[in-house]
């Protein structure tokens, strides 16, 4: 004769059949969830990478003219604003370039030397003449025959170089999601041999926030980028940020007074920097 099943059985049986579904539903989801934040991550990290790189070719495409002396248009200008790790934080640097490194093959600058100026902006912030829509590292970029605006220059013909007026240069996302920038130079090459023979130091522990000197370009520059996660939140201590080093081509040309190569130009060697 056959048992049959009672009613707590049964009522036991759905419970635990109950359980078991919930617990692989919520399981499936939380993976589910867990690859589709990771795969946008991933790709927005991709994007960001790529967007990195045009940063670090437009600072080996770096320009200075051969015109046998230092010119204070043509220098790196860096201004430290903080250790990066968020918009109000992040550094601000500018430099002269030529090629399409950040503005494309389209761009009217891009066949010509022109100024860049990059940074962070956040969201909300009236850097032009409409509120920022995206937080994340802009580009701002000027001519060369603009770096002295004509109408700036009656009323202040000494003031600076480029950029008097930000309103005629909108800035250009180069890659969104980027919440903190820093930025550290090597002044010189002779840096590096006086602090390493005296120290033992290597090339990391050298770069410094400031570069004083606008009418010459640094020995190397390093990039620091911090992103924003999927959930909004700002990858700091847990996670690496994305760095970069250049190693600036330019740097022994702007030094010596932009020379020709081989040609002598004692007057205004690295001696004439400005600090």
């Amino acid at each position: 004769m056959k048992r049959a099943f009672t009613m707590i059985e049964v009522l036991l049986a759905v419970f635990i059949f109950g359980l078991v579904t919930t617990i692989c539903v919520r399981t499936f989801q939380s993976v589910v969830t867990t690859w589709t934040v990771s795969t946008d991550y991933i790709d927005k990290l991709q994007r960001t990478d790529y967007a990195l790189y045009q940063v670090v070719s437009a600072l080996r495409s770096m320009y200075y003219p051969h015109d046998g002396k230092q010119d204070d248009k043509y220098g790196f200008v860096l201004t430290n604003n903080g250790d990066g790790e968020t918009p109000d934080e992040s550094d601000q640097i500018e430099w002269s370039k030529c090629g399409s490194a950040i503005v494309g093959n389209k761009s009217v600058v891009g066949d010509s030397v022109h100024r860049v100026r990059l940074m962070i902006l956040e969201e909300g912030d009236n850097d032009y003449k409409e509120p920022i829509q995206k937080t994340g590292l802009y580009a701002r970029l000027c001519s060369d025959s603009a770096l002295n605006p004509k109408d700036d220059e009656k009323d202040s013909p000494d003031e600076g170089y480029g950029f008097n007026n930000l309103d005629l240069y909108q800035p250009v996302l180069i890659a969104e999601g980027v919440v903190g920038f820093n930025c550290r130079v090597i002044k010189s090459v002779e840096d590096v041999a006086e602090k390493k023979n005296s120290n033992g130091e290597n090339d990391s522990s050298l770069f410094e926030d400031e570069f004083s000197s606008s009418n010459s370009v640094p020995y190397k520059v390093e990039l620091t980028f911090h992103m924003k996660d999927p959930d909004g939140k700002s990858y700091r201590s847990n996670t690496a940020p994305l760095m970069r080093i250049v190693r600036i081509p330019i740097h022994e040309q702007s030094l010596d007074g932009a020379a020709l190569p081989g040609a002598e130009n004692k007057d205004t060697a690295a001696g004439g920097r400005r600090k």
